[in-house]
């Protein structure tokens, strides 16, 4: 009978307990699936930027608009100051503008011109023979005030290169003459009155050739039939021309205006003396050859 009793008891327990299991297990699945649903509506929606630390293939989100980057930090406006030779002199006209006088004091040899003297007025030119016979200057950068050099500026003197800037429109006579280091004149395209053909300077149309660099190097030289004039001393100190090549007709040549200072007689007859050129006229038959003022040969 003891037997009897304890299973009836025990299932007694079991059938009071067993409910109360299952409304704990049901709570408990609740909870759970809750806490489920909760942490899937906090999920972003798929292709929208995300920042995870796990995943470096993602893209990372746009900085915050007020957020600046390096790039955007505010620039420091504080004026630069704008680096010249110094030591050069100049001479005022007295109405707000100057012209570069000479190397003064200045120790380059490659000379930045600045766009005002030290007194605050505008450098408009270059003297004349402001650096003649100026040894120690290679090179020189004009501002872009510059409008005239005067004659013998450069005149014989060590320059190796110049560049003509826009806004020159006077060269003054044998400006670059006897500069026996000079390889090229350049002529900024932007300049309406002056051009350049393999470092030689001529007018924009090309008509008229003023100089041709001492120092160039070349032992020949090509003039073109659209020549005209030849100014004086354009030739000046060229000696390592050998032969001069003309690309027009003798009648043509003949026509061509040589100035003083090259040595060229006015008719077929000479060539250059200073230079000891040989010129080719190319005309068919007809060779017209000088050294110093040896006469023509034709055939």
């Amino acid at each position: 009978m003891d037997g009897n009793q304890t299973k009836t008891k025990i299932l007694k327990v079991v059938s009071v307990a067993l409910p109360i299991l299952l409304v704990a297990l049901l709570a408990v699945t609740i909870v759970i699936a809750m806490n489920l649903s909760n942490e899937l509506d906090s999920q972003p929606v798929l292709g929208t930027d995300v920042s995870d630390e796990n995943n470096e293939g993602e893209e990372t989100p746009p900085p915050d608009e007020d957020q600046q980057k390096p790039d955007d930090q505010p620039e420091d406006n504080t004026p630069v100051e704008d680096f010249y030779s110094e030591g050069l002199s100049f001479k005022s006209f007295g109405n707000g503008t100057c012209a570069l006088d000479g190397i003064g004091e200045c120790t380059d040899s490659y000379i930045i011109v600045p766009k005002q003297s030290p007194e605050g007025d505008v450098v408009i030119e270059v003297s004349s023979s402001a650096f003649k016979n100026c040894n120690g200057i290679k090179g020189i950068e004009f501002p872009e005030t510059l409008t005239k050099i005067g004659s013998y500026g450069f005149y014989g003197s060590s320059l190796k290169s110049v560049i003509i800037t826009p806004k020159i429109n006077n060269i003054g006579s044998y400006a670059f003459s006897g500069c026996r280091s000079l390889t090229a004149i350049t002529v900024d395209e932007d300049n309406s009155d002056y051009s350049d053909n393999g470092g030689v300077l001529y007018n924009k149309s090309g008509s008229i050739l003023i100089a041709y660099p001492a120092g160039k190097g070349d032992n020949f030289c090509i003039i073109s039939n659209d020549v005209v004039e030849i100014t004086n001393m354009a030739f000046y100190k060229c000696s390592s021309i050998k032969k001069v090549t003309y690309h027009g007709t003798e009648q043509q040549w003949q026509l061509v205006e040589i100035g003083a200072g090259n040595d060229v007689g006015i008719t077929r007859e000479y060539g250059f003396q200073v230079c000891v050129c040989v010129f080719v006229l190319m005309v068919p038959n007809v060779v017209l050859i000088g050294f110093g003022r040896v006469r023509v040969s034709l055939f």
